[in-house]
């Protein structure tokens, strides 16, 4: 079983990049621990043709739940339900493909709750300012995840 983290985001819209901001901060520090790292930002052909069936996921990516900006929420993968009624080649997100293309999936969803998202390079103030510190908590939730599976 190979651990894979992937981060998705567009960093072209504000805070929709997080997971790629993240993810550049604690990068050396799972690569230490063999845990390969995707940033497959809105790729998500890229980011399938990189799992396996066996794989173990985390799939880190911008949330807006109606939390508080730069709170963390772990969703497990299997559980994941779409709720759309219908599809277009634009409107899969990679969790509906992982779905269609892996029987055997194993992993979680780790998602920043967002302050705004907007046309624009770069985080929101608000997020930018506790960027250390979501991305602390985001290594270390990967590190509980991961002592789970092993």
């Amino acid at each position: 079983m190979s651990i894979k983290v992937i981060a998705i985001g567009n960093t072209l819209m504000e805070d929709d990049g997080i997971a790629i901001a993240v993810i550049e901060n604690i990068r050396a520090g799972l690569e230490e621990k063999n845990v390969e790292v995707i940033v497959g930002e809105t790729d998500f052909n890229y980011c399938i043709s990189m799992i396996n069936d066996e794989d173990l996921l985390l799939i880190i990516d911008a949330a807006s739940y109606g939390g508080t900006a730069g709170e963390i929420n772990t969703y497990d993968i299997g559980r994941y339900n779409s709720f759309k009624k219908g599809y277009t080649q634009h409107s899969y997100h990679l969790i509906d493909l992982l779905h269609l293309y892996f029987t055997n999936l194993k992993g979680f969803v780790i998602g920043i709750q967002i302050n705004s998202v907007s046309f624009k390079l770069g985080l929101s103030k608000v997020l930018e300012s506790k960027l250390k510190n979501v991305s602390i908590e985001v290594e270390e939730t990967i590190n509980y995840l991961i002592s789970k599976y092993l």
